[in-house]
């Protein structure tokens, strides 16, 4: 038999894993979540491990169906958007965008096919917010998985994207031979625009400075909320990512300000014992 626990929130920063005994338990909100999981090259077949086992153990229905191996979907979409990539060290090749909600979130929803409207509607969003040109060119597997606890939409895309910025070289070389980047009158570093729809970049850094660059990901946190997950009832959680994470919006809202108990790095405890 089950043991019914009520979990709690925390006004406290988020590396306290327990609270007070006098700490008032209330409990939870329902909410709505959106991540963002990236994928290296040469780690592709988890992915394709991952769908094949929940496939033999969960209901998967797939919205955008994978079209031979993941590395070769991968390949196929390179090819077809005839998109660059230029290799630096561990590049990500392949991000997922994982829509999810906590059981108080499902409960609410009136029954199966209600449940598989709102994923259709998150995947619409996916479309418009991480497509090629907001397309689903660059998706190349959609699929929403039901598990005993827990359930989530996962789409899985390459960061592609046809405007991005590059280093402008100047002739001068260092120590070692390397060329130098050019700067201007103020000794700032220059960089050279480019827009190429028929030859798109895969890249990651590039892809998310297009969406808001260092608050990015509080960015799309806080449009999904306001387009999607707040029509369903869905409360907003706490900003407590570091302030220069968290986009303008989100710093009103929660009051958040620097130096605040949010905006401090957690204690660190270098002691060998």
């Amino acid at each position: 038999m089950e043991e019914n626990t009520i979990k709690f929130y925390t006004d406290r920063p988020t590396w306290y894993a327990y609270p007070e005994e006098t700490e008032q338990s209330t409990p939870r909100d329902r909410h709505a979540t959106i991540s963002v999981i990236k994928h290296r090259m040469g780690k592709l077949s988890a992915v394709d491990d991952y769908l094949f086992d929940c496939e033999q153990r969960f209901k998967v229905e797939y919205l955008k169906r994978l079209n031979g191996t993941t590395l070769s979907a991968w390949e196929n979409t390179m090819k077809e958007l005839n998109a660059q990539l230029f290799p630096r060290g561990k590049n990500t090749i392949l991000e997922c965008l994982q829509f999810g909600g906590n059981r108080e979130f499902w409960d609410d929803f009136e029954n199966e096919a209600a449940i598989s409207e709102y994923f259709a509607e998150c995947y619409a969003y996916a479309e418009n917010k991480i497509g090629f040109l907001k397309t689903d060119e660059n998706i190349i597997c959609a699929a929403i998985i039901t598990e005993k606890v827990r359930r989530n939409l996962f789409v899985w895309y390459l960061p592609i994207t046809e405007t991005w910025h590059s280093k402008v070289m100047s002739k001068e070389k260092s120590e070692r031979g390397n060329r130098l980047q050019l700067r201007d009158e103020f000794d700032d570093p220059l960089y050279r625009y480019h827009c190429e729809i028929d030859a798109p970049r895969l890249s990651s850094t590039e892809f998310w400075k297009k969406r808001g660059g260092l608050t990015s990901f509080s960015d799309l946190q806080e449009d999904f909320y306001n387009k999607i997950s707040s029509r369903y009832g869905a409360n907003r959680g706490e900003s407590k990512s570091l302030i220069k994470n968290t986009n303008a919006e989100q710093a009103h809202r929660f009051n958040r300000e620097q130096g605040d108990m949010f905006d401090e790095p957690p204690p660190y405890d270098d002691l060998p014992y």
